[in-house]
């Protein structure tokens, strides 16, 4: 396994891409709880969060 490249790939990241992260992490643990909650109305909500994380994420990486 190549660390250089591991490395370089880590070391591109700048403080503008830390809500991109979060904004993803936080949509994917809200993925799996949707599909562990067994009520509708809590799954509907929950996703929809999510959906709404991946779509913030999506427009601030794409606007830098």
């Amino acid at each position: 396994m190549n660390m250089d490249k591991i490395k370089q790939f880590f070391s591109s990241f700048d403080t503008h891409d830390l809500p991109t992260g979060v904004s993803v992490l936080v949509g994917i643990v809200l993925l799996v709880i949707v599909f562990k909650t067994g009520k509708f109305f809590s799954k509907v909500l929950l996703f929809l969060i999510a959906v709404g994380l991946f779509a913030g994420a999506y427009w601030w990486n794409s606007h830098r």
